[in-house]
């Protein structure tokens, strides 16, 4: 059983027998730009820094993360408040495209008010070669290494840096899919990597998570579930490396960022 004090983030429960089991824990975080409240977010409470970076990106609301100018964090008894002041251009650019979001650990499109916010029209990533096949299965080998809290409880999802020869170099945890992915982003931001990896999340493929790769600049996102049909429409349509990485089978390619009709018309296939 883990040691409660190296794992801060977890509340233990005993059962009648004396056994003590890890549950993993779960605030809400209200989002407040310049004084104003944007959403309120069901997370885990780590790395909640570079979740707010994440998220920012991701929704587009800030375009690097010199533009958050301050960030402070309150407690409101079982909640959090994150105080974000942003600089004048992303409180202009929020502003523009403000929405009402609701909580949300499961859809990640909730509270939207157009089919233009659904589907943005972003621009395509540059053409990058998929990762070599054994950098792939590499990740599979590692991944129970770098999920220390869901190991513990098993009720969290987690989403993985890792180089192009398949090594991970950071991993985000939380109760949420699309926060997890959020937190990566926020940390492959303000770490300013220069090579491009790849990113493995621990779920299904959603249009959400292709389109917060694209708006982060980063060209390979690996689910362990297969995407759904959207996804794979928009990942070929912006330029996106998309594969699925199933549990005991091959990985399967599904859109391939080499810009070309071929690549486009290709339906999913093994590496």
């Amino acid at each position: 059983m883990p040691d409660p004090d190296t794992l801060p983030d977890y509340q233990f429960v005993a059962t009648p027998q004396g056994d003590r089991h890890a549950l993993a824990s779960e605030v809400p975080l209200a989002v407040v730009l310049n004084g104003v409240s944007h959403a309120v977010m069901m997370v885990s409470p780590n790395q909640l820094e570079a979740f707010i970076t994440g998220f920012l990106l991701s929704e587009g609301i800030i375009l690097h993360h010199r533009e958050i100018h301050d960030l402070e964090f309150e407690c409101a008894g079982d909640a959090l408040e994150a105080r974000v002041t942003l600089a004048n251009g992303s409180h202009y650019r929020w502003r523009e495209h403000r929405r009402s979001l609701a909580g949300r650990t499961g859809c990640g499109l909730c509270g939207i008010e157009s089919l233009e916010q659904a589907l943005p029209a972003l621009p395509a990533l540059p053409g990058q070669p998929l990762p070599a096949l054994a950098a792939v299965e590499a990740l599979r080998r590692q991944l129970s290494d770098w999920q220390p809290l869901g190991q513990a409880c098993g009720a969290l999802h987690a989403a993985f840096y890792a180089d192009a020869e398949g090594r991970i170099q950071h991993s985000c945890e939380d109760v949420g899919r699309h926060n997890a992915l959020d937190k990566l982003l926020g940390w492959h931001h303000r770490h300013a990597l220069a090579t491009p990896g790849m990113v493995l999340i621990t779920s299904r493929c959603s249009v959400e998570l292709v389109q917060k790769m694209v708006r982060a600049g980063l060209p390979t996102l690996i689910t362990l579930a297969a995407p759904t049909t959207l996804a794979v429409r928009q990942a070929r349509r912006l330029g996106l490396n998309l594969l699925h990485l199933p549990r005991q089978q091959g990985p399967r390619v599904y859109s391939v960022s080499l810009h070309t009709e071929c690549d486009h018309e290709q339906e999913d296939q093994s590496l």
